[in-house]
């Protein structure tokens, strides 16, 4: 009989130490959920998270902040925030920082090969530019080529051949039409063709040359003062007729007007249409009245652009506008064909064609 109590209070005390871990156990697992519920609801306790310095979500919330407003907005466009979800301006910012989406318009045509970028509604997919391949890698560049263009369509000569890897892509905006004109003191300049054509590198917008070469007599003019102009100058970004400051004389024969069309008076009075596009903003007919003659910079970059391969004659030297720094009776002109640059002197023995520039 003893001997069958002890076996009943071993096997007793044995239940009673499973029943023991048992409940340790238990208690331990909603010991663990209380503390995890308590975090969460830490996390997500009032309008915005307010679990102190140690939260992670505290210190995401502080680094979007620091980021500034375009890391997370408080007026969350793609979190509903006024309705569904009422959390508050931290919480606001923490999701639409998570719903954030690139809204750029960049292509990869428009940024340079090798480097990355974001750009398209719903769309975080890194993209990788094709714009132009670095100069610096290049293996050769060869102009003998360079008459086998849009325009022409001339084959090359034999064993002559040209890189043009580094060139832009050049479209073909506007033609067709009567070539327009303008005309100063009886006198008129045709342009050759309505061609507009746009380099996409740098946006601007080219005509075609005109029809037969001008003079380049334009000068800085304040009243009679001929020399320092007092801070204003000829600006040919003007629009319409040309600048008070960019007068038509001889700036070898003082206060003389020509009876002519210089290369600025064609450019600041020509009136032509861009793209083809009458409803542009500007006018009925679409005429733009922007133009003007372009820097010697432009011409330049026009030539490394490819335009000696993709815009209509460009085997001429064109005036630019940009004087030379030690004399304003000097201007450079570029041979858009070779891309050669050199000055030449403003006064009437000096001709040559212009081709006329403008951006949007």
């Amino acid at each position: 009989m003893q001997f069958l109590t002890s076996s009943v209070e071993k096997l007793n005390l044995k239940i009673m130490k499973k029943v023991l871990l048992y409940l340790s156990c238990l208690f331990l697992a909603l010991f663990g959920l209380y503390q995890l519920n308590l975090t969460v609801f830490a996390e997500q306790s009032g309008s915005s998270p307010e679990s102190g310095t140690s939260s992670r979500i505290k210190t995401a919330y502080d680094w979007l902040v620091a980021k500034g407003a375009n890391y997370g907005s408080t007026d969350a466009a793609d979190w509903d925030s006024a309705t569904t979800y009422a959390w508050g301006t931290d919480w606001n910012r923490i999701m639409e920082a998570a719903a954030w989406e690139p809204d750029g318009s960049a292509t990869a045509g428009d940024v340079p090969s090798g480097f990355t970028f974001y750009a398209g509604s719903g769309d975080r997919t890194q993209k990788t530019g094709t714009l132009f391949q670095n100069q610096a890698l290049m293996d050769y560049d060869d102009w003998n080529c360079a008459n086998n263009n849009a325009e022409s369509a001339t084959a090359c000569a034999a064993g002559d051949s040209e890189y043009t890897g580094e060139e832009g892509t050049w479209t073909l905006k506007a033609q067709g039409g009567t070539a327009v004109s303008v005309t100063d003191n009886s006198v008129t300049v045709t342009i050759a063709s309505n061609k507009v054509y746009q380099d996409n590198w740098t946006k601007l917008y080219w005509t075609d040359r005109s029809a037969t070469t001008v003079d380049n007599e334009f000068a800085y003019v304040d009243g009679d003062d001929r020399t320092s102009p007092t801070g204003n100058s000829c600006n040919f970004n003007s629009t319409g007729t040309a600048n008070a400051y960019c007068d038509n004389q001889d700036p070898l024969a003082a206060y003389v007007e020509d009876n002519d069309v210089s290369a600025a008076d064609f450019c600041l009075n020509l009136q032509l249409d861009a793209d083809n596009a009458d409803a542009d903003g500007n006018g009925a007919t679409g005429m733009e009245t922007d133009w003007r003659l372009p820097t010697q910079k432009e011409l330049m970059q026009a030539y490394i652009d490819g335009a000696a391969n993709n815009i209509v004659n460009p085997g001429y030297n064109f005036w630019s506008s940009t004087e030379n720094y030690s004399s304003q009776s000097y201007a450079w002109i570029v041979y858009l064909f070779y891309g050669d640059t050199a000055t030449s002197t403003k006064d009437v023995s000096a001709s040559y064609y212009v081709r006329c520039v403008r951006r949007d």
